[in-house]
């Protein structure tokens, strides 16, 4: 990680696996753009690090544009007083994204979606009472993880006096104090998850499997599931079989 005035670059790796990624974020007002013109979007990031000839920002640079996989995004979150209207409710980033900067958007999906399903199946024959039951249950978790704002400001300093301030107070002995502190009084999960009555004669209150759930269908009308496969078509080696249903 490199830090610019205003600007960053790094290289990250994800994942199990031996591929690195170069990343490049800078501060700006807010920009308008077409967001399906890549090259519009490499225009962008060519024009805020024109010309940097320090560290390893030129070559990062040169390779991540000639990327078939060049991706361009603005760190935003999605704010919203209500997730739903009428007989449709958002989940996911489409409703709370918090960033790609909090590192929780799995974990709100998954929750997210979760909670719906089991509002629904609580409350089968009134989907305003499933609604607001699943605003309420999941609201604070969103609202802890989308506080991200002072993260990014020390990533990306607006100075370089900021980011010597940054790096002075990060060698002080008193950090290591203040996370632990941070750590014990965050939010770290969504806590106890409701557990649904998978009793009911004739249907599954939640039934899950690949990527797709169902609340309140009978089990005769379950859609056939590929076992073991993702989505995108590619195959699940790291997770285990979906277990045999009683």
């Amino acid at each position: 990680m490199y830090n610019l005035p205003g600007r960053m670059a790094g290289v990250y790796r994800s994942g199990n696996h031996d591929q690195a990624k170069a990343y490049f974020i800078f501060r700006s007002a807010p920009l308008a753009y077409d967001h399906r013109d890549v090259e519009q979007h490499k225009r962008l990031v060519s024009e805020a690090f024109a010309g940097e000839p320090t560290w390893r920002v030129r070559e990062l640079l040169a390779a991540s544009l000639a990327a078939p996989d060049f991706y361009f995004d603005a760190l935003s979150q999605v704010h919203m007083d209500s997730w739903s209207t009428g007989r449709v409710a958002l989940v996911g980033d489409a409703a709370w994204c918090a960033s790609p900067a909090s590192g929780a958007g799995a974990e709100l999906a998954l929750v997210g979606a979760y909670r719906l399903a089991v509002a629904l199946a609580t409350d089968p024959g009134d989907h305003r009472l499933a609604f607001s039951r699943y605003h309420d249950s999941h609201r604070a978790l969103v609202r802890a993880k989308q506080k991200i704002g002072p993260n990014i400001r020390l990533m990306v300093p607006r100075t370089a006096l900021g980011r010597r301030i940054r790096d002075t107070f990060a060698r002080l002995p008193l950090l290591p104090a203040l996370a632990a502190i941070e750590r014990l009084t965050r939010t770290k999960g969504p806590g106890p998850l409701p557990q649904l009555d998978r009793g009911r004669p004739g249907c599954e209150a939640v039934r899950c499997a690949g990527s797709w759930c169902h609340a309140g269908t009978p089990r005769d009308r379950l859609p056939p599931v590929r076992d073991g496969w993702r989505r995108s078509g590619r195959r699940r080696s790291d997770a285990r079989r979906d277990p045999p249903r009683p």
